[in-house]
């Protein structure tokens, strides 16, 4: 079943709202807004599968614990988590958390509908598909070996710099090796990437668990 063409926006700041609303109008596509996770809950039972632009600085609950509310409750939600510019540790716990991809303040206008579009084109045959993250693991061993390093600090959160310091490595050399990951795993951005390393992890490691 296809998602509605139907976006929840979760910002506390109504110029925020305003602006993403607009945005969303432009392609047709229809959106609620509420200014706190609280007003979210009280209007939507967590029942059905929704669309969700949810920003993480909210007064109260923060955007973290609501993902994984509604995580827990409609697996098949996709949550579009907006972050601070360069909060890399946040965006890296929303995905491991189950957040659907991650946008940063401020947005681009263009990938930010292609993103909407995709998560509301989603459906739940293509979610955690088995046979996609097979594919995962096999792309991944054919990584060099410091190309797997770069991809473990990654999965860490750490920016290109910061990877390049680690590694003792300039910083065009970690690009290099960031975008040879990207292209080798066949991950459409950095986000789809994690997702995809997460899910991997999460169901290998199902598999291992003892009965």
């Amino acid at each position: 079943m296809k998602a509605s063409r139907c976006v929840h926006i979760i910002d506390d700041e109504a110029e925020v709202r305003d602006a993403l609303t607009l945005l969303l109008s432009t392609a047709q596509i229809e959106s609620r807004s509420y200014g706190s996770a609280e007003e979210y809950l009280t209007l939507n039972p967590l029942k059905e599968p929704a669309c969700i632009l949810l920003d993480n600085q909210l007064p109260g609950m923060s955007g973290i614990e609501l993902l994984r509310q509604i995580v827990a409750a409609t697996k098949d939600s996709t949550v579009i988590m907006i972050t601070a510019y360069g909060d890399v540790p946040t965006a890296v716990s929303a995905m491991r958390a189950g957040a659907f991809h991650f946008v940063q303040k401020p947005f681009d206008a263009e990938a930010l509908l292609a993103t909407v579009e995709e998560a509301l084109s989603r459906t739940d045959e293509t979610r955690d598909d088995p046979h996609e993250i097979k594919d995962f693991n096999a792309r991944q061993a054919l990584l060099t070996q410091r190309e797997r390093e770069v991809l473990a600090l990654l999965l860490e959160g750490l920016p290109t710099k910061f990877i390049a310091q680690q590694l003792r490595i300039s910083s065009r050399t970690a690009e290099h090796h960031r975008a040879a990951v990207i292209q080798k795993m066949q991950a459409r951005n950095i986000s789809h990437l994690m997702r995809m390393a997460f899910t991997a992890r999460n169901l290998n490691g199902s598999e291992r668990a003892p009965k």
